[in-house]
């Protein structure tokens, strides 16, 4: 299942899904920017390691168990 992550921008919240973000940058101490496949990038109003945590929780719910 995709897994979506609220991120607070200057006007509100997007969603952005876990599995299309390429790369986090960091804007400021507290802003940064989110580049997803595709050429969209996203700016944010939250320090970049705070979403890296929360992509990367989402990235790791979603991955499929080996048996």
């Amino acid at each position: 299942m995709t897994s979506f992550v609220a991120v607070k921008t200057l006007a509100g919240f997007n969603y952005v899904r876990a599995d299309q973000v390429m790369a986090v940058a960091t804007a400021e101490q507290t802003k940064c920017n989110i580049y997803l496949v595709g050429g969209v990038t996203v700016p944010c109003a939250e320090p970049a390691k705070e979403i890296v945590a929360r992509i990367d929780a989402a990235a790791v719910a979603t991955e499929p168990e080996i048996a």
